[in-house]
């Protein structure tokens, strides 16, 4: 694989967790991490989550307590700057993600950024850490339901 074929390959595992932490389940979300794997959720403490299987609990608690408490859950990440050295990579990149929260029918928006240390094994990248930093968030004014969403 070519630097630009590892570049490549880790802005898909950036975008797809994005998607998968959306929409798909906390095994799709935990299958891009390497078993050894950390998790550091810096906007709510210091605490790490080590191995795949903390991760794993990490992301079944997010989506009982946040997840299942909105609609139309949409992160995104942009900017990202990939370096890679052999086997491993780091990467930064600015988040944003919003979301219609379920019990006051409002929009809230939330911008922060991911720091991360990735490993290629097995012939695919992984996420080796993730830091979740959280700049501020903020509940959206007003809101319109777009045309053909239910």
């Amino acid at each position: 694989m070519s630097y630009a074929d590892d570049v490549i390959a880790i802005q898909q595992l950036l975008h797809t967790y994005c998607h998968v932490v959306d929409r798909g389940t906390v095994d799709e979300i935990a299958d891009l991490f390497h078993t050894d794997a950390v998790l550091l959720p810096a906007y709510e403490s210091d605490k790490r989550y080590e191995g795949r299987d903390a991760v794993k609990g990490w992301y079944a608690n997010y989506d009982n307590t946040l997840r299942n408490g909105v609609r139309f859950l949409r992160h995104k990440i942009e900017s990202p700057v990939i370096e890679v050295s052999g086997n491993e990579a780091t990467s930064t990149c600015y988040l944003d993600a919003d979301a219609i929260t379920k019990s006051t029918n409002k929009p809230m928006i939330v911008f922060g950024r991911y720091d991360d240390k990735l490993v290629k094994d097995e012939g695919r990248w992984w996420f080796k850490e993730r830091k979740i930093i959280t700049y501020y968030s903020l509940p959206a004014n007003e809101y319109t339901p777009g045309r053909g969403v239910e």
